[in-house]
C-alpha cells in the first residue's frame, strides 16, 4: 500500500526550500512529501498517483493547474489578488506548524478524502500522573516527564485533562479547539484519527499535547466507553512511542485509564498529614473497589525543593531541578 501524498508547488525557490525541509523533518501523519517548482512538473506527476493534499502559490496557480489531480487543494495565499474562486486559501505567511494544522484539520473534516489507518508493531506504553490530593506539582511532574522521554528520542504524546490548565496564559497562546473536540471528531472517524491530531495538536520542548478542554464541563459528558475507544484508537496507532496523561476525576474513564496504564505515578507531599490521609483513602477505595493491580503499578512521587518556581518555564523542565529528580524515577520505568 503506498503512502499518502502531500504536494507542494510554488516557484518561490527559498519558501519551497524552507517548507520542504521541515516537511521531511516532521512528516506529518506519515505523508510522502512531494515539492514541485513549477505546476508542468506537478501536473505530469499527479497522473501516476493522484495527490491526497496539494498546497499551490497563489502566484504559481494558472489555468493549467486545473489538471492537477489532487484529492484536496489549497492555495498559498500571498496578497489576496489573484482572483481565484472556488478553492479554499491558507496564508502562505503563517508559520508553518500553523499552515499544516490547518490544511490536515480540514482533509481529516472532508468526507471524501481518505482514511489514515494504521496500526504500530508496539503498542504505545501509557504513563499516568494522578494526585489524590490534587497536588499543584502534578502538571508540572506529568510535563517533565513527557519533555525527559522526548530528550530520549522517544515520540511522545501528552494529555493534560484537569478543569483547569492555564495553558493559555502560562504558555501565551490561544486555543480554537481543544481535547473534547478532538475525542468526538475521532468517535466518529476513528480512522481519521492521525489526520485530525496533526491538525489539532501543539508542540512544547518537541514535544506533542493537545489542548486542555476550556469548559471542564465538556470533559464530563463524555461517558467511560467514550474513554475505551478513544484510549483504545491512540495506543494503537503506532504513531507514539509514549502517551503521558495528566489525570484528573473530571475523566469519566478515571479508572479505566489506570487500568490501562503501564505506570502510575502518585503525587504527593512528603510529610504533609492532610495529603497522607488522602492518599491512604485513595489507595483503600482502591482495594475495596478490587482495583489492587492500579496500586501494583503506582509510584508515589514526594516533590521537595523549590519546584513550584519551575513552572514559569514549561518548556525547561527536563533540565531544572525538577527535571534531575524526574530523571532518576523514570530511568527506572524504563529500563525495568
Amino acid at each position: 500500500m503506498r503512502e499518502k501524498q502531500l504536494a507542494v508547488c510554488d516557484r518561490d525557490d527559498q519558501y519551497l526550500d524552507m517548507l520542504q525541509a521541515y516537511l521531511l523533518k516532521k512528516k506529518p501523519a506519515g505523508f510522502e512529501i512531494l515539492v514541485f517548482g513549477s505546476v508542468c512538473q506537478a501536473v505530469a506527476a499527479s497522473q501516476e498517483e493522484c495527490f491526497e493534499i496539494l498546497l499551490i502559490g497563489e502566484h504559481t496557480y494558472n489555468t493549467d493547474a486545473e489538471e492537477i489531480h489532487a484529492l484536496k487543494t489549497f492555495i498559498l495565499q500571498e496578497d489576496g489578488l489573484s482572483g481565484i474562486k472556488g478553492i479554499p486559501f491558507l496564508s502562505k505567511y503563517q508559520s508553518m506548524e500553523a499552515l499544516i494544522r490547518q490544511a490536515l484539520d480540514a482533509f481529516a473534516l472532508d468526507e471524501a478524502c481518505a482514511s489514515a489507518v494504521r496500526c504500530g508493531k508496539n503498542r504505545t506504553r501509557l504513563v499516568c500522573f494522578y494526585s489524590p490530593s490534587r497536588h499543584s506539582a502534578q502538571t508540572l511532574a506529568s510535563l517533565c516527564a513527557g519533555e525527559l522521554l522526548t530528550d530520549w528520542g522517544k515520540k511522545v504524546l501528552y494529555l493534560n485533562l484537569s478543569a483547569f490548565s492555564g495553558f493559555e496564559e502560562l504558555l501565551g497562546i490561544q486555543y480554537n479547539a481543544d481535547i473534547t473536540d478532538f475525542m468526538y471528531f475521532v468517535l466518529k472517524h476513528s480512522d481519521k484519527l492521525l489526520y485530525k491530531l496533526e491538525g489539532m495538536k501543539h508542540t512544547i520542548h518537541g514535544m506533542d499535547y493537545l489542548p486542555p478542554a476550556l469548559d471542564y464541563m465538556d470533559l464530563m459528558e463524555l461517558d467511560e466507553q467514550d474513554w475505551q475507544n478513544v484510549l483504545d484508537t491512540l495506543l494503537y496507532s503506532g504513531d507514539y512511542t509514549h502517551i503521558v496523561i495528566d489525570l484528573t476525576e473530571v475523566c469519566q474513564g478515571f479508572y479505566h485509564i489506570l487500568e490501562r496504564s503501564d505506570k502510575i505515578y502518585l503525587v504527593n507531599g512528603k510529610t504533609a498529614a492532610r495529603e497522607q490521609a488522602m492518599l491512604h483513602q485513595f489507595q483503600n477505595l482502591l482495594l475495596a473497589k478490587e482495583h489492587g493491580e492500579i496500586i501494583e503499578k503506582a509510584t508515589i512521587l514526594a516533590l521537595q525543593g523549590n519546584w513550584e518556581a519551575q513552572g514559569a518555564a514549561l518548556d525547561q523542565l527536563s533540565v531544572s531541578e525538577l527535571g534531575a529528580y524526574m530523571k532518576g524515577i523514570l530511568q527506572e520505568y524504563e529500563y525495568e
